[in-house]
């Protein structure tokens, strides 16, 4: 519970009245604006009404003046103690032509149009997965973007992007959010000539309608493979207990392009249920580990505990050799093959192996 007293009031009331506004009221005292906005009710204050251009004429002009001068809008915005949003609609309303702000000089890849295998995992994660576009081109807004709390995910995707286009954006960090996540990470690469080259591949890039880039269904088994990594590290978790690999989305259209992929690699028998995609018999589970994998270390980890629960431990041939007349006579006496596997510690086919041709005595 937000605890204020009375002082504290007063002095959010006189601010408001000196023309400060809610958003600014909250940040000095560390408040919601909701939480701001209830007090100042509280305390008999009545709103102005929002007026989003009430900007002085000087102010206007200054705008103006400080474009034709090169400043960027952040800087004027900054220049001028406004915000980004109202100096940009004041530019356009005056008509002005606006720069870009998408950079097609930055990519230095003079290669970035080849399918890699880093462009397949970026593809992976821009279209079903958590990455996506901005593309306002009215704005001149050109970004490839993905936001995710895990810091390898993050991290490889930022190698992918160095190694197709060139750049290596920066990593944010976000202020701590809700529902116990502590960070999110967030990069985004500002680049018209590299969000047109992702936008060519002539696939649906929206979170539920994405489709499946024909130029990945007819590429290599290893490129097809990178490109379900990237929607793995995204959509995917692994459940030891039940040996599962679960790829969650809602989009049972593109999940059946998906399955095709998979089937093109050598997974198939793929089950779904209403999270999306499920992978759990053994041989399904080894492709994945060996061809497709995951960047995560904690996914990456769950999965090797699995596959290491699968192996089998075999007895040495020499050694088997030795208890094989011990195999044989327990399968006269009776025994079936996995209480003799379980009497002299081997396993049950090696034990039906050794002793298949063998009659029982009754």
């Amino acid at each position: 519970m937000i605890q204020i007293n009375n002082k504290m009031l007063i002095e959010m009331k006189k601010l408001y009245t000196e023309g400060y506004g809610t958003k600014k009221i909250a940040k000095k005292f560390n408040f919601t604006v909701t939480t701001t906005r209830n007090y100042l009710i509280k305390n008999g204050i009545k709103f102005r009404e929002a007026f989003k251009d009430k900007v002085p004429i000087s102010q206007h002009n200054k705008f103006i003046n400080l474009y034709h001068k090169d400043k960027s809008i952040k800087e004027i915005a900054q220049i001028c103690n406004f915000s980004f949003s109202t100096v940009q609609r004041h530019l356009i309303k005056s008509n002005i032509n606006l720069k870009k702000r998408g950079n097609p000089v930055l990519i230095k890849n003079q290669n970035y149009k080849e399918l890699t295998l880093e462009k397949a995992y970026i593809l992976g994660v821009v279209g079903p997965g958590d990455g996506f576009i901005e593309y306002r081109k009215d704005n001149g807004v050109y970004r490839i973007v993905l936001e995710a709390v895990d810091s390898n995910f993050i991290k490889y995707f930022v190698f992918c992007l160095e190694k197709v286009y060139g750049i290596k954006p920066k990593i944010k960090v976000l202020k701590p959010r809700n529902f116990g996540i502590n960070k999110t990470f967030r990069v985004r690469l500002s680049s018209k000539q590299a969000v047109e080259d992702i936008l060519s591949y002539n696939a649906n890039f929206k979170e539920s309608t994405w489709t499946v880039p024909i130029a990945i269904k007819n590429v290599s088994k290893e490129t097809k493979a990178k490109y379900l990594q990237g929607f793995a590290d995204s959509q995917g978790s692994v459940s030891i207990d039940s040996k599962q690999i679960i790829l969650c989305n809602q989009n049972l259209e593109g999940l059946k392009e998906i399955e095709e992929l998979f089937n093109d690699i050598g997974i198939k028998n793929i089950s779904y249920n209403k999270n999306g995609i499920l992978l759990y018999n053994r041989k399904n589970i080894e492709i994945f580990n060996e061809l497709i994998n995951f960047n995560i270390s904690y996914k990456r980890q769950k999965l090797t505990d699995i596959v290491n629960n699968y192996k089998i431990w075999k007895t040495p041939e020499k050694e088997m050799l030795k208890l094989k007349p011990q195999v044989i006579d327990l399968r006269k006496n009776g025994l079936s093959y996995p209480k003799i596997a379980k009497e002299l510690d081997i396993s049950t086919s090696a034990a039906w192996h050794h002793s298949k041709d063998i009659k029982q005595v009754v």
